[in-house]
C-alpha cells in the first residue's frame, strides 16, 4: 500500500475515532448525570427513580448509542455484521428525533434556563451528542448489509420504539389517578405526543399507533436513501470516508 494512501487512511481513522468517542462522551455524561439526579422535593425511591429514568427518550437514545459504539469499535477493523449496522441505524434515528425536538424548542423559544451548568449539560446531551453521532453515521458508518436485507431491516428497526411506547403506556396506566403510586415522581406521559396517541378510544389508539409506526419506517427508508445518495456522490468525486 502506498505511503500516502496509508497516511490518508490513518488520518481518516483518527477523525472517525475522535468523532465517535466525542459523541460517546457527551452521551455518557448526560445519562450518568440524569441517573444521579433524582426528582427534587420528593422522597427518594430507587425503583420509582429508575422507572422515571427509563421513561425518557433521551435515556434510550444514549443507551442505544453507547451499545452501537461498543459494537462499532469491536468490529472496527472488520466488516460490521448486520446487527451492528441495524443498531447504528436505530440509534441514529433516536438521535435525530432528540436533535429535532431540541432544535424546534430552541427556535420556538420554549427552552427555560435551569442554571448555567445544567443548561450546558442538557445542551451537550440533547444537541451536541446527537449531531456528532449523526455526522459519524453519514460519513463513516456502513449500511451495505442493511441495503441487502432491506425488508428485514424495516421490520426489525421499529421494535425498539414499540417497546419504548408500551413501556411508557403501561406506566401511564399504573399512574392513571392523581393518587397513584408513581404520581409524586413522574407525570403520566413524558411527552404530549404519547398522551395524544394513547388517551383516546381504542380505535384511535390503534390508528394513531399505526400512523406513528409508518412514519418511523418511512424515516428509516429516508435515512438509508440519503446515506446511499451521499456515498454515491462521494464515490463520483473520488472520496471515501471508511
Amino acid at each position: 500500500m502506498p505511503k500516502k494512501l496509508k497516511e490518508t487512511k490513518s488520518e481518516l481513522s483518527r477523525k472517525q475515532l475522535f468523532l465517535i468517542f466525542l459523541a460517546l462522551s457527551f452521551h455518557l455524561i448526560g445519562i450518568i448525570s440524569s441517573l444521579l439526579r433524582p426528582k427534587r422535593g420528593v422522597k427518594f425511591s430507587l425503583p420509582r427513580h429508575l422507572l422515571r429514568f427509563f421513561s425518557w427518550w433521551s435515556v434510550h437514545t444514549s443507551i442505544l448509542t453507547i451499545l452501537a459504539v461498543i459494537l462499532i469499535q469491536w468490529k472496527r477493523k472488520k466488516n460490521p455484521f448486520y446487527f451492528s449496522q441495524l443498531l447504528t441505524l436505530v440509534a441514529v434515528i433516536y438521535n435525530l428525533v432528540v436533535f429535532a425536538f431540541i432544535f424546534s424548542y430552541f427556535l420556538l423559544g420554549k427552552i427555560n434556563s435551569c442554571g448555567f451548568w445544567l443548561d450546558l449539560q442538557l445542551f451537550s446531551w440533547h444537541f451536541v451528542a446527537p449531531l456528532l453521532f449523526i455526522l459519524y453515521f453519514y460519513f463513516y458508518a456502513r449500511i451495505d448489509k442493511l441495503k441487502k436485507k432491506l425488508i428485514m431491516t424495516l421490520s426489525l428497526a421499529p421494535i425498539s420504539p414499540i417497546v419504548y411506547f408500551f413501556y411508557v403506556f403501561i406506566l401511564a396506566k399504573i399512574n392513571r389517578k392523581p393518587t397513584g403510586s408513581l404520581s409524586p415522581y413522574m407525570t403520566k406521559y413524558p411527552y404530549y405526543i404519547f398522551e395524544w396517541i394513547a388517551e383516546t378510544r381504542w380505535i384511535w389508539l390503534i390508528t394513531n399507533f399505526l400512523i406513528a409506526l409508518l412514519i418511523f419506517v418511512f424515516l428509516c427508508l429516508l435515512i438509508i436513501w440519503t446515506k446511499l445518495t451521499l456515498e454515491k456522490k462521494l464515490k463520483k468525486v473520488g472520496k471515501r470516508f471508511y
